[in-house]
């Protein structure tokens, strides 16, 4: 079985190796929650942290009013409360929530979160609330999990053997544009999840310089790949997906080519719902080279 890791309170599955890439957004105006609600403390996590760190702050940052923050504090979790001392009864049958940042976010930043801490058995969902987890939260969160697959176009003629006028043949293998999905889960609370999937639709070329003509009929094929290599029986033809350069390098250094694939995102909730996130996209660059020369064999 895969591991697990994830953000505070959030598992995905599977966790981003860090050896792909990860999506990013085309919609201007979209952004993942800044934060959310998630567990963060056990039973005795919750009492050893206001025991051995949450008092003595109190008093060291406010020390007027902390025998009132102390106070209200005992009332609501204390021994004699509903929860009878932070819940230490119920280990095993739940756990505290608090808001989580989301380092994701371009903010990171809490500051749209109220501050709340709540208790929540493993077999409940959380109280209604405008940060509490859903299926289409999870499914934002998880939109910077997806790892995408480091895939570098293929070029015919080679990267560092373009030649002026002549056109480059660019392609892209179906094993290397498979749909990618993960899964994100409350950690506790398997009964709430959500399962987003990439699936990339075109990739959009980048010859690095204007001195160029795009082929940009670079579409995510029936065969799941992109382009084709070149034959002998394409010579004179301009491919669909590809580029012609009408500049030699020599005395500029290597154009910088990148090709960048567009992922289609759409994501399927534990509660049967489901919709579609930004497109996303995520490319690599490599260095050309140009030449002067008019003909090759190839």
């Amino acid at each position: 079985m895969r591991s697990e890791t994830g953000l505070g309170g959030v598992v995905f599955d599977p966790p981003h190796s860090g050896d792909g890439g990860s999506l990013s957004g085309r919609q201007a105006n979209w952004s993942p929650p800044p934060c959310y609600y998630a567990p963060r403390w056990s039973a005795s996590e919750f009492k050893e942290w206001w025991d051995s760190y949450a008092k003595d702050q109190a008093y060291k940052t406010d020390p007027d009013n902390a025998p009132a923050i102390i106070d209200a504090h005992d009332e609501t979790y204390g021994e004699n409360s509903q929860y009878e001392d932070h819940n230490i009864g119920r280990e095993d049958e739940g756990a505290w929530w608090t808001v989580h940042s989301n380092p994701n976010h371009p903010d990171g930043s809490t500051a749209s979160c109220e501050s709340q801490i709540f208790w929540v058995d493993h077999d409940d969902t959380p109280p209604p609330h405008p940060n509490s987890p859903t299926p289409e939260m999870l499914a934002e969160l998880a939109y910077a999990e997806v790892e995408i697959p480091d895939v570098r176009a293929e070029l015919s003629p080679a990267a560092d053997a373009q030649k002026v006028n002549l056109a480059t043949w660019v392609w892209m293998d179906a094993s290397d544009l498979a749909p990618v999905s993960v899964t994100a889960s409350i950690s506790g609370y398997s009964q709430l999840s959500a399962t987003v999937t990439a699936t990339p639709s075109r990739v959009e070329l980048d010859p690095g310089t204007g001195d160029a003509t795009v082929h940009d009929g670079c579409a995510v094929g029936a065969d799941g790949g992109v382009g084709r290599p070149y034959t002998a029986a394409d010579a004179g033809t301009a491919p669909s997906c590809g580029v012609t350069y009408h500049r030699a390098t020599h005395d500029r250094g290597p154009y910088p080519f990148s090709a960048t694939v567009v992922w289609e995102v759409s994501w399927e909730g534990s509660d049967g719902s489901g919709a579609t996130l930004p497109d996303g996209a995520f490319g690599t660059t490599q260095d050309v080279t140009v030449q002067e020369i008019q003909t090759i064999v190839r």
